[in-house]
This record gives structure tokens, sequence and C-alpha cells, in this order.
């Protein structure tokens, strides 16, 4: 009988009126990494948009280790806050989905990222010019770039740090039948669920993300072309079946310690394995089809599923309450994620040519952009036009802001 399926358990009811907090704990976790991330890179050995004379081996650990994972982190929130936006948004999804992520990423581009690059042409490109002669000549210069064939280099080419916000929608756009089918529950995950709860079976998860990066990334090496996608495709999805069926987390909770055993053992052998020469380095970054790259690719997603479902099982755990700063905190991540970038550079600039110590250049770095963003949101949220510019919602009533921030969908803040 079609009624039957009304009186099985649903995963979602129970949870249908919740706000789920500890999405928006774990939402302000990966953005506030990302914040100390760049906060950081004028002062490790790798490349970046403005560096520091005197780089420190503790910050290449500290960037090795987050950047096993950090990104898909933020794709692992991101599958589970389209969900949440499917289901407040529905017909109006994808509109909504253009608003939230084309719409400040176009507006980052033409003026938030220009500093950055400025700074950059001066530090690194001998450019002598003041800020109009370099606008001047800047356009030109990044429309007449190389970037081949690949329609996902030009986000990071033209956005930098913001490449995230159209990736996202590519990512969105191209898997939307897939997660309409899941949403719809046309999709049987009964016998994933029973792998998984077998002692080691959560890491069936891997195996696509080893397949993916193994197959394409000596294709396409460079960072956010389509190998990282389609690595990328799969915390996306995750977030979004658990959502979906909220017994995985029941079982992903389980396991939390042996995520952190296995997360600390597989993050300690990468970095010792970079220690040992730059060809594991390159065979990282950008590998060749051999056994090498086999290796470093199974270690470099064991860190990643590892450390998100451990973060994701801890949070779950432990963090599912209120406070009155977490959802003003949510809400205000977008901005403050499109912002944070430009801000660190221009501050660095002139804080990394001082004599401090790199650890206290690093402090005045962070501590000085963090409070100037928030400002900056701040003004941005008065108004409704820098409100669309940054991917906000519209400002509403008092009693209509209180109905949204007490509604599930509200954590459809992710984005």
């Amino acid at each position: 009988m079609k009624t039957l399926n009304t009186e099985l358990p649903n995963p979602i009811v129970s949870v249908e009126n919740k706000r789920l907090y500890y999405l928006d704990w774990l939402r302000v976790l990966a953005f506030g990494l990302l914040f100390l991330f760049h906060s950081w890179r004028p002062f490790d050995h790798f490349p970046w948009h403005i560096k520091n004379e005197e780089q420190t081996i503790a910050f290449d650990i500290l960037t090795m280790f987050t950047h096993g994972w950090r990104m898909f982190l933020i794709f692992l929130v991101s599958g589970a806050g389209t969900w949440l936006a499917m289901r407040a948004r529905k017909d109006r999804f994808m509109m909504d989905r253009v608003k939230r992520l084309l719409v400040p990423f176009l507006f980052g581009i033409l003026l938030i990222i220009p500093p950055q690059r400025f700074y950059e042409w001066i530090m690194f490109g001998g450019f002598t010019g003041d800020y109009l002669d370099f606008l001047s000549t800047y356009p030109f210069s990044q429309l007449s770039a190389n970037m081949g064939a690949s329609l996902l280099l030009w986000f990071g080419h033209l956005g930098t740090h913001i490449w995230y916000l159209p990736f996202l929608f590519v990512m969105t756009l191209l898997s939307l039948p897939l997660l309409k089918a899941i949403r719809e529950r046309k999709v049987n995950f009964t016998k994933l669920k029973k792998v998984m709860s077998t002692r080691l079976g959560i890491f069936i998860l891997i195996i696509p993300m080893i397949i993916f990066r193994v197959a394409l990334k000596p294709i396409f090496p460079e960072y956010t072309d389509w190998a990282d996608f389609f690595v990328y495709l799969w915390p996306f999805l995750y977030g979004f079946i658990f959502m979906a069926d909220r017994e995985f987390l029941d079982i992903i909770k389980k396991r939390m310690w042996l995520f952190l055993n296995v997360g600390v053992l597989a993050s300690t052998t990468f970095i010792y394995m970079s220690s040992l020469g730059e060809e594991y380095i390159q065979a990282y970054l950008f590998p060749e089809y051999n056994l090498l790259h086999v290796t470093t690719s199974i270690i470099a997603m064991i860190i990643a599923l590892s450390w998100i479902m451990f973060f994701l099982a801890l949070f779950a755990r432990t963090m599912n309450f209120k406070h009155r700063l977490l959802i003003p905190a949510n809400i205000s991540i977008l901005p403050i994620y499109v912002l944070h970038q430009s801000l660190i550079i221009v501050f660095g600039y002139y804080i990394v040519g001082t004599e401090l110590n790199p650890w206290i250049k690093f402090l005045a770095i962070a501590f000085s952009a963090i409070p100037v963003s928030i400002l900056l949101y701040k003004l941005i949220q008065t108004n409704n036009l820098t409100r669309f510019l940054f991917g906000l919602k519209p400002k509403a009533s008092d009693g209509r802001k209180f109905k949204k921030e007490n509604n599930p969908a509200s954590t459809a803040e992710l984005v």
C-alpha cells in the first residue's frame, strides 16, 4: 500500500522543527580556521600572495596538516546546508544559489580581489605604480591569461580565495538530479549503512575519493581544477546524504575515536614523507601515474575523510547547543569570507616588512584583519544593496527574523 511508508520511522521527523546547532558550530570552525590559515600563509615555505622574509618549519607543518582536510570540511558542511536550503527554498532553490554564490563572487572579483593582486604585483612582479596605475592594466592582464579549456581554473584566477563560491554552484548544478532523487527518497542507502556499521566499513566512503584523485590528478594537477572538483564532490554529497538520513550520523558518532586515531596516524605519516624530499611533495601536488602517486593519494584521502568525520562526530556529540552569538556569527560568515583574504594581504604586506618575530606578525595580521572584517560586516548588513552584493538575504522585521532564526531552515544560511 502507498500509505505503508508513512508508518515507517522517518529520521527527519524527530528533528524537523529543531535547529541543528552543531552544524552552525561546525561551519564557524571551518571558516574560522580558513581565516587563521590565510593569516599564517606568509610565514610558511610554500608560494602565496605575500611572503615574509623569514619562513619557519612550524608554519609548514600547520599548513600541511590543515590543508589536508580544511576544504573537505567546508564542502561537507556545504552539502548539509544544501539539503536544508533545498527543503526551505523548494522551487526557488537554484535562484537562491545564484544570489548567494554567484553575485558575491562577481562583486568580489570586481572590487574585493584587486587589492590582493596590487600588493602581489608590488612584492613579486616589480610593479612600481600607484593603485590607479594598477587598475588601468589589471583587467586586461587578468583576462589575457591562458587557463586552457578549464572553466574551473578561471574561478581561482579571477577570484583567488572566493573560487569556492562558483565551484559550489557548479557542483550543485551538476549533481542536482541526484540531490533531488535523494531528497525524494528514490535512493536506497540500506546496504551502505550496513557496510558502514561494521568496524572499518565506515572507510568505504573513501573509495570514490581515492579513485577520482588517482585517475584525474595527473591530468588536471592544478589546484581547483577538475581533479579537485570531483574529489571535493564526495564530502559535499556525504553532507547532503547525512542530512537526508540521520542514521548515518549515529554510525559516525560511534566511530569518533577511530577517526581521530586514523587521522593522527595518516597526518603524521604524510608530514614525515614530505620531510624526506621534494619528490614526495611533487607527487602530491603534480603527480604522474606511478606507485608514489597512488600511495600519496590514499594517505591524503584517509587524512581528509578521517578528520572531517571526526569533527562532525565530535560536534554532533558535544556542540548541539545554542549560544547568543552563534546565529549572528553563522550568518556573517559569507561576507566575512569574501572580505577576509584581501584584508589579510593588505595588512600583511605592511606587517611582514617589520622586524617582529614571525609568530608576533602572524598574530598581528589575524587580530587586525578579524576586527576590521567584523566592522565591515556591520556596515554591510545595514542596507539591502550591500546585503545583496555579499549574498545576504534582505533585512526583515524583528518578528520575521525571530521566526527565521528559530526555524531549522535557518541553517540553510550554510552556503
